[in-house]
């Protein structure tokens, strides 16, 4: 009986144990890969989101260090002389502890780089930020130490809030002392305008005529006076309005925010290495027989030096176009009917820059260049535009003395326009356009006085591998 049952057992029996032992292999191998696989997700998930919470502790890094710039520093100093190196906070993100530690480098060019290291559950990531620290005064289109004196019959005003930065006051006109409107009788901010093309048509959602039908917003000074009519008669805001000028009533912030200076050094040593335009200087060294100019490597120049370049390129019926930072240690003056063009830099001159009647200079910047500066003019020079001169820039156009429209002649700038001189700054009887582009924000070289509040745009964000 006994031998019976072992050959059942080893009949239908044993098959059913074995396919259940086979089926319980079968899971429990299943099983260890599944808690595997689920322990190699979890831990890819966790090191994701402290990637993720470590980049977000950098990027709070920079934004700490932009609000102090525009504040107090920690140590209670003014906040746009802060430049430590490792400062730390700690700071919670989500359920994990961590914090960053923040370096802030000055550069040449007037710039600050913060560096943010942002470190959560034993991750870091680093945020290198370029930021300059500008005055609010190229916040405004048109911006003056003195007086801006517009609205001649002839002549035509149009100052776009075109790309103004989204979280900061944006104004049309800055003025310290007065805003003296000629007449009530001419164009401001038509609708109709024709706006020049530049760099900014290249941002994302880019529109040509946004904002040329809004109100002027003017910015002015704790004793600034509003007149209108040749007789310059006081006014406000409401009176300006009646007489058909769409004018908003003007913030008047305390201090008036200072127009920045020049570091002329640091233009002068751009020039010096500029090696762009060393064939026209040799072409107008020999057409005007000037061994010196002809054996000119550089683009540095005194006046009587560029004054021959202009005329070489005038006398070419396809003249090439000069190129970068060029600057000249005098006047400069632009004779009739010359057409002069400089791509991807900037003319900063040691005094008065001169169109004579019906030469047009052209400034043009790619995406590449759009913060440099298109004109300065430095010393106790002033830029006048003569009957029917044109002025077409990409950039900041700055004068340390006044800036002069005369009728019939035309200011096109995608930038914006400053002036330092403290009585007239900006006199405009001719056309005057402009497009705000916040770039000018970070136009290089310019320098804030004393400790006078500043605005931080951050020109470039870019994430940088940490040596571990």
């Amino acid at each position: 009986m006994s031998r019976l049952r072992s050959c059942t057992w080893r009949g239908p029996a044993g098959q059913t144990l074995l396919v259940v032992l086979t089926i319980m292999l079968a899971v429990t191998v299943s099983a260890g890969s599944f808690i595997w696989y689920m322990n190699r997700q979890q831990a890819r998930a966790g090191l994701r989101y402290r990637t993720v919470a470590a980049l977000s502790l950098a990027q709070a890094g920079v934004r700490r260090a932009l609000a102090v710039f525009e504040g107090t520093a920690p140590d209670g100093s003014p906040g746009r002389l802060w430049r430590p190196v490792g400062y730390e906070e700690v700071v919670a993100a989500g359920s994990l502890g961590g914090g960053f530690r923040l370096t802030v480098t000055p550069e040449r060019d007037g710039a600050v780089v913060v560096t943010s290291d942002g470190t959560a559950g034993g991750v870091t990531r680093r945020l290198r930020a370029r930021v300059y620290l500008a005055s609010p005064a190229l916040l405004a289109g048109v911006s003056a130490a003195g007086s801006v004196q517009v609205g001649a019959p002839s002549g035509a005003v149009t100052i776009v809030a075109y790309a103004a930065p989204a979280d900061r006051p944006w104004v049309h006109i800055a003025a310290a002392t007065e805003v003296w409107f000629f007449t009530a009788d001419f164009p401001l901010n038509d609708a109709a305008a024709a706006l020049p093309a530049g760099p900014v048509d290249l941002l994302p959602g880019a529109s040509a005529g946004a904002g040329a039908a809004d109100p002027v917003q003017l910015l002015l000074g704790a004793e600034a006076s509003l007149a209108l009519g040749g007789d310059r008669r006081p006014v406000d805001p409401s009176a300006l309005r009646a007489a058909g000028l769409r004018v908003e009533d003007p913030w008047r912030p305390d201090p008036f925010p200072a127009i920045p200076g020049v570091d002329q050094d640091f233009y002068r040593d751009l020039a010096a290495a500029n090696s762009a335009n060393a064939e026209i200087n040799r072409q107008a060294g020999e057409l005007a027989n000037d061994p010196d100019l002809r054996k000119k490597p550089d683009s540095f120049y005194d006046a009587e030096q560029f004054a021959r370049v202009v005329r070489f390129l005038a006398s070419r019926t396809d003249p090439p176009e000069l190129r970068g930072i060029l600057y000249v240690a005098g006047r400069v003056t632009i004779p009739p009917d010359v057409d002069l063009r400089l791509a991807d830099g900037a003319l900063v001159a040691g005094n008065t820059v001169k169109l004579e009647e019906g030469a047009r200079f052209t400034v043009s910047h790619t995406a590449g260049t759009r913060r440099l500066p298109a004109v300065l003019v430095l010393g106790t020079g002033g830029l006048v535009l003569s009957a029917h001169a044109e002025l077409l820039a990409h950039g900041l156009v700055y004068a340390a003395q006044t800036i002069e429209v005369t009728p019939d002649a035309g200011l096109r700038v995608v930038g914006a326009v400053a002036s330092n001189d403290p009585g007239i700054s900006v006199r405009v009887r001719g056309a005057l356009t402009v497009r705000y582009d916040p770039a000018v924000l970070g136009t290089p070289g310019l320098r804030v006085a004393g400790r006078a509040p500043v605005t931080a745009w951050a020109a470039e964000w870019q994430e940088e591998m940490v040596q571990r």
